[in-house]
């Protein structure tokens, strides 16, 4: 008795129907270079990748305001260093003003000093940064959470700096007292810039830190979510044989078919 060749057809059918349908889901992940669109298809990787790109988003926030806090540090270190150099020369000058009984000499030493002198205090009272003047201490001038569950913080608050109203009556002429006046003012200047420097110094590894936690939680969402492209790219082959065997035996099938039904014609 000749067999009937209609379930083979159909289970050869049904196969083909799989792996068209899987074919085509490889294919759209290798598209896209996820392993998973939403929350349907990996239930579990959908939440912790969500979760960790949650975490992320809160360390960039804390990234861009430790970039911008460090606008802040840069300014103070450099207008720091400018004021110290300025009262430094100015007490060389009181020094020289102070060792000599020229008079041209000492003209010319007065006319530096009080140049420098206008010099500081300008920088001590213009160096602003988004409108917060950094040359003040004893009040905060500007704070940064550290994490993005606000644990820790940094506050910038310097506790001295050169005074504008003591600078502003700094006096060459006063050959007693010059030298010594410039010296707390430059006192106070070191002061204020190894503060800053440290301030800066922090920032700065704060935000290396931070960028080496966003790219950590980056690379395990990455290991979460996309796709081995080389295993995903031999699986399409793997699958485009299948379907091209499912073809065949679908094809031989039906020439079968039509060569039986030939014989009870």
């Amino acid at each position: 008795m000749i067999g009937n060749s209609g379930p083979v057809s159909t289970s050869i059918a049904s196969v083909y129907a799989a792996n068209t349908k899987a074919l085509s889901e490889a294919l759209t992940r290798i598209a896209s270079g996820k392993k998973f669109q939403n929350a349907s298809e990996d239930l579990i990787g959908f939440i912790r990748s969500r979760n960790l790109n949650v975490d992320i988003s809160g360390y960039e926030r804390v990234r861009e305001n430790l970039t911008e806090f460090k606008a802040y540090t840069a300014a103070s270190v450099q207008v720091g260093s400018s004021i110290y150099e300025d009262l430094t020369e100015m007490k060389e000058l009181a020094s020289q003003y102070a060792g000599t009984s020229d008079t041209d000499l000492r003209a010319e030493y007065a006319s530096e000093f009080n140049a420098l002198r206008t010099q500081v205090e300008t920088a001590l009272e213009n160096t602003y940064v988004d409108g917060t003047l950094v040359t003040a201490s004893g009040s905060a001038i500007k704070a940064v959470d550290l994490d993005p569950d606000g644990n820790g913080s940094l506050t910038m608050n310097y506790s001295d700096v050169a005074s504008n109203t003591d600078v502003g009556a700094l006096d060459i002429t006063d050959t007693t007292n010059a030298q010594t006046d410039v010296q707390t003012e430059i006192d106070s200047t070191l002061t204020y810039l190894s503060e800053a420097k440290a301030y800066n110094e922090i920032a700065e590894q704060q935000l290396n830190l931070t960028t080496t936690i966003i790219n950590s939680k980056q690379a395990v969402v990455s290991l979460i979510t996309d796709i081995d492209e080389a295993e995903e790219t031999n699986r399409v082959l793997d699958l485009s044989v299948r379907q091209q065997a499912s073809m065949a035996m679908l094809a031989q099938g039906n020439m079968v078919q039509n060569s039986i039904s030939k014989l009870y014609e």
